[in-house]
């Protein structure tokens, strides 16, 4: 069980700062892309992730179509690794248990139901972004998921299964830093 601090902490991220976390997430996301956030303002979180899916569908394949995938995969995962990081220096990160708590937690603000285990085996059976997204959008998106738990956890996370690919959930595994030495 992660840190009691921590709880507590993510408990507050999750009741006040749910569209204000989606909406910094938005940001970052569409300076990677090279484009201006749409405005978000007195839109409720559901409205602001399907704006979201669709918003990132769009730049993705936009960026397939044109051949700039490497570079802004790129400017994606060195974004939400520095989120990642940013959240590790301010949460009480102790222990890999507290990395996949915050891990989860943050998933949670997508609406995405990340489970998580001691060994890093990933499992997500509902993905709020799945349904708007093709299997080449999902791959080329998850530099984001890659960043994030990089900057978390400093772990590497690697996809065998997703739910944009007819499966019935997506199964991943973060390898944790030091874990095979």
């Amino acid at each position: 069980m992660a840190n009691l601090t921590l709880r507590l902490m993510l408990g507050g991220l999750l009741l006040a700062g749910r569209n204000k976390g989606l909406r910094d997430l938005f940001r970052l996301t569409a300076e990677a892309f090279g484009q201006e956030p749409p405005d978000l303002r007195g839109l409720s979180r559901d409205k602001i992730l399907l704006k979201y899916a669709r918003f990132t569908r769009a730049e993705a394949e936009r960026s397939l179509a044109k051949g700039t995938v490497q570079a802004v995969r790129e400017k994606l995962h060195i974004g939400s690794l520095r989120l990642g990081q940013d959240l590790r220096s301010r949460l009480p990160i102790r222990s890999r248990v507290d990395a996949a708590a915050a891990l989860r937690t943050l998933y949670r603000l997508l609406a995405i139901d990340l489970a998580l285990d001691a060994r890093g085996e990933v499992t997500i059976r509902h993905c709020s972004l799945a349904d708007h997204y093709t299997p080449e959008v999902c791959r080329f998106m998850s530099a984001m998921d890659e960043g994030i738990v990089a900057g978390l956890s400093n772990g590497r996370l690697v996809f065998t299964r997703r739910l944009t690919e007819n499966a019935d959930r997506c199964l991943a595994r973060i390898e944790w830093e030091g874990e095979n030495e």
